[in-house]
C-alpha cells in the first residue's frame, strides 16, 4: 500500500503579507523556523533569544491540542532518558551561554535521533506549491515524532501566527498578547537577507508608511478590536496588492 504523499499547507494571507512587507522570501522564513527549532530548548527555559521563540511556538501548540506523545521514543526509551537527563544537566550548568549549551548537547541530540523510529518525519524534505523544498533538521523531527503533529501542522501553525494587522491592533489598545511566533518573525529580520527592491518599490514603501501612520492616528478612538484590525487588514491587503503589481 502507498503511503499519501503529505499535502504542503496553504500560505495564509496574513503571513503572505507579512514576508511581502519587509521583503523576506517565504520559503527562507520557513526554513529558518525549522533551523532554530531546537531540542535542547525544550529542555531548557534559560534562553530568551530565537532559538527559544520558534521552540516555544512548537511547543505551545502542542500544549493546546492535547494529543497523545507519539511512539517514536518508547523501543529505546532508557538510553533516549539517559541523554536527555543528560542534556538537562548541561541546561542547567551556570556561567555558560545557551550558544555554549547548544553545542555541548548537539553530540547528545544525534545520538537520541539515531534511537527513535520516526513515522512523522520519514522524509526529511517539504515541497511547497511552487516547487520550493525546505529540509527538515534534526531537532524538528525530534519534536514532530515526541508530540506526535506532522511537520505541515507546527508550519501551518507558525504561519497562522503571523499577522501585522493584528499586532498594531494590540499595540493600540495597549494589549499584552504572548505570541512566539510573532517573537520569531521580528527576529527574523535581523538575520534574512531581504529581496531586492527598486525604484517603484521604495516609492509605495514610503507611501504606505504615510498612510498607515494616518491610521494610527485615526484609530486611536476606536477601541473595538475587531474593527481595527479589519482596518489594518484593509490596508495591508492593498498594499500587499500593489506590491504584487509592480513584481
Amino acid at each position: 500500500m502507498k503511503t499519501k504523499k503529505p499535502i504542503f499547507p496553504t500560505i495564509p494571507l496574513d503571513f503572505k503579507i507579512a514576508c511581502a512587507t519587509y521583503q523576506l522570501p517565504i520559503p527562507e522564513v520557513l526554513q529558518l523556523f525549522i533551523d532554530h527549532v531546537s531540542f535542547y530548548d525544550s529542555l531548557s527555559q534559560k534562553s530568551e533569544d530565537i532559538y527559544r521563540c520558534a521552540t516555544n511556538t512548537l511547543l505551545n501548540y502542542s500544549l493546546s491540542i492535547h494529543r497523545e506523545s507519539g511512539s517514536a521514543f518508547i523501543k529505546n526509551r532508557e538510553p533516549i532518558l539517559r541523554y536527555i537527563r543528560e542534556i538537562i544537566k548541561i541546561s542547567v550548568t551556570p556561567d555558560l551561554a545557551p550558544s555554549r549549551k547548544r553545542k555541548m548537547c548537539a553530540p547528545l541530540v544525534k545520538k537520541i535521533f539515531a534511537f527513535i523510529e520516526r513515522s512523522r518525519t520519514q522524509n526529511t524534505t517539504l515541497v511547497m506549491e511552487d516547487g520550493k523544498t525546505l529540509q527538515l533538521k534534526m531537532d524538528f523531527c525530534l519534536l514532530c515524532e515526541l508530540h506526535n503533529c506532522s511537520p505541515e501542522e507546527y508550519l501551518q501553525h507558525f504561519m497562522s501566527q503571523i499577522s501585522l494587522a493584528i499586532v498594531h491592533a494590540n499595540v493600540g489598545l495597549k494589549r499584552v498578547v504572548e505570541n512566539q511566533a510573532m517573537g520569531f518573525f521580528y527576529k527574523v529580520l535581523n538575520i534574512s537577507k531581504e529581496l531586492p527592491s527598486n525604484s517603484a518599490h521604495r516609492t509605495l514603501q514610503v507611501q504606505f508608511i504615510d498612510q498607515i501612520q494616518e491610521l494610527h492616528l485615526w484609530l486611536f478612538i476606536i477601541r473595538d478590536y475587531e474593527q481595527r484590525v479589519n482596518k489594518y487588514q484593509e490596508i495591508y491587503y492593498s498594499y500587499y496588492q500593489r506590491l504584487l503589481a509592480i513584481n
